[in-house]
């Protein structure tokens, strides 16, 4: 959905939408599998185009111990403002505030909806996911996921400098 800096001047634009898994590209490994649900309004205040509302969905990212896929529910609300690109100089160097870190730019008459809520839900995921809390990972010697099976390889063998530190451990 375009919002239009034009018909946002004569009136504010409700949000209340529902994508479907697909309708916005996250990336390589990023997997939309439920229906994205906003909610929310879109308005002109003076030349900045403000965004206030919520949305839901579920995503799948890579789990970071066994690699295959972990689920997370996604819930945001938001309060965006983004200001036209034309109000940054390029020529002079800019100091940037505080404030200014909460503001996104728009290009041309408008912006594009789907881009604001992919960078809400792409900000809102952890560094790091796990498939579940008791994930046992990948087997460091042959890469055998370990919550399938165990691969027989024994246990991991420690670098010896890592000894004193083990022995702090205790």
């Amino acid at each position: 959905m375009f919002l239009d800096i034009h018909e946002l001047a004569r009136q504010p634009i409700a949000l209340d939408q529902t994508l479907p898994p697909g309708r916005i590209d996250f990336g390589e490994d990023v997997w939309q599998v439920e229906r994205l649900e906003v909610h929310g309004w879109a308005e002109l205040v003076e030349e900045e185009i403000r965004l206030r509302g919520s949305l839901r969905t579920t995503i799948e990212v890579p789990c970071a111990r066994c690699l295959e896929r972990a689920r997370l529910p996604v819930e945001v609300e938001f309060d965006l403002f983004y200001r036209p690109i034309q109000t940054i100089s390029r020529n002079e160097e800019v100091e940037i505030k505080g404030e200014d870190l909460d503001i996104g730019f728009y290009h041309g008459d408008g912006l594009l909806l789907e881009e604001a809520l992919r960078e809400q839900i792409l900000l809102s995921l952890p560094m790091k996911s796990i498939c579940r809390t008791d994930c046992a990972g990948l087997c460091l010697q042959c890469g055998q996921n370990r919550n399938v099976g165990e691969c027989g390889c024994g246990p991991a063998r420690t670098d010896e400098r890592w000894t004193p530190l083990a022995r702090l451990k205790r």
